[in-house]
């Protein structure tokens, strides 16, 4: 199910299986700020992931396995993420109940705006407003297909560890984005051990995990907090072929969806007009054009960039239509694109608002030879969701 795992854990995994990289990080959680102990990160091969569909599953749990041992991740619990097309967060209608009743209900509801049998997927709800008007009131409503749940919680046994928690990966995303904030608490998951039971059912304590506060890690000043309440904040993690785009207020989630496009399109577009292998346009991706002509890659993304632009525009308009909000008011970039050169300065001029990088490393404690093979500032955005899995609470072993 997804639901509240209350009893905190003293560490945790991430494991965030992308299109193009696997990562792995564990955080001890006793101390003032969390502290990354174990880190590391595998490529993986492009045929082994393709549209977010594992296409070669032994290729998806070797990858795994060689960042577990280049890591030296101990033998504990892994928290883990889905995210595509069998994964659904909307906000919905329905008649005023008690949220006892509204969990019996919610399964009727569920049928109307879910596209699958309502006996394949589980789900859990939130009562939003108690009271919008015409005796109604409003829920966020999260499913995801049991299927796909359960083919990750094996995938993660067979690389060798215990799935304790399957996320949906914009909640986790949004996650670490929000401690960095000090804004709250995580979104809820999916409880491994209750997703594989036959009834599907809804978490309890969802309400108490979107009012739980993070605790002060000191890194940011309480204005930032201030300047981020109220405002609609669109979180845009830029993975190897797909751009999430997940739009917050107050840690709420108002929209998601996928879009077809990420680092590889710009990349294949670097090597076309830039003449460079496959690997120099991986390294410009990243930010490196000390040896390339910067003007015509920062010309390239924001051409490229404009496909996400056109794609955050059904978001805008359902904000609108719903008189939620006349746009978004901040961007936020994480995955493996944050750092493509000119895409925040290219999204924060067609939006007239700020665009920022995500820095969830920027409130954890880590040694800096965990990342000496990398530079961390260059990671950091890379690690949003893996950051915000490992942030997870849960039970107990």
């Amino acid at each position: 199910m997804f639901g509240f795992l209350k009893n905190k854990r003293k560490s945790l995994i991430g494991l965030d299986i992308g299109s193009n990289v696997i990562k792995i990080l564990r955080l001890d959680l006793t101390g003032d700020r969390p502290m990354v102990t174990h880190f590391a990160m595998s490529d993986l091969p492009p045929e082994a992931i393709v549209d977010g569909e594992i296409m070669d599953r032994e290729l998806v749990i070797q990858a795994i396995q060689e960042c577990a041992d280049k890591a030296d991740i101990p033998n504990e619990p892994v928290a883990s993420a889905v995210a595509g097309r069998a994964v659904i967060v909307k906000k919905i209608v329905m008649d005023q109940m008690s949220e006892d009743d509204a969990r019996e209900a919610i399964y009727w509801e569920a049928e109307q705006h879910v596209p699958f049998d309502i006996d394949d997927i589980t789900l859990d709800f939130e009562i939003l407003k108690e009271d919008i008007g015409a005796d109604q009131m409003e829920l966020l409503l999260v499913a995801a297909k049991k299927d796909m749940i359960l083919a990750q919680a094996d995938l993660i046994r067979d690389a060798g560890f215990q799935p304790l928690v399957i996320d949906v990966a914009s909640f986790a995303n949004q996650n670490s984005w929000e401690f960095a904030n000090q804004q709250g608490g995580a979104l809820p998951g999916v409880d491994v051990e209750d997703a594989e039971e036959t009834e599907t059912s809804a978490g309890p304590d969802l309400d108490e995990f979107l009012e739980e506060e993070a605790e002060d890690t000191g890194a940011h000043e309480s204005d930032i907090q201030e300047e981020a309440d109220g405002e609609f904040v669109a979180l845009l993690d830029v993975g190897g072929g797909v751009t999430n785009v997940h739009i917050v207020k107050d840690g709420v989630p108002y929209f998601t969806r996928d879009l077809p496009i990420g680092v590889v399109q710009f990349s294949e577009e670097f090597q076309k007009q830039l003449g460079l292998t496959y690997e120099s346009a991986q390294m410009v991706a990243q930010g490196h054009t000390e040896d390339v002509d910067e003007q015509l890659v920062i010309d390239i993304v924001r051409s490229v960039g404009a496909e996400i632009y056109q794609g955050l525009e059904p978001s805008l308009s359902y904000l609108k239509t719903s008189g939620e909000a006349d746009g978004i008011d901040r961007i936020v970039l994480s995955g493996g694109g944050a750092h493509l050169p000119g895409l925040s300065g290219y999204l924060a001029d067609a939006y007239n608002i700020p665009s920022d990088i995500s820095d969830p490393l920027s409130v954890l404690d880590y040694d800096p030879d965990l990342f000496a093979e990398s530079n961390a500032e260059e990671l950091s955005p890379l690690l949003s969701v893996a950051v915000g899995l490992a942030l997870r609470e849960g039970v107990k072993s």
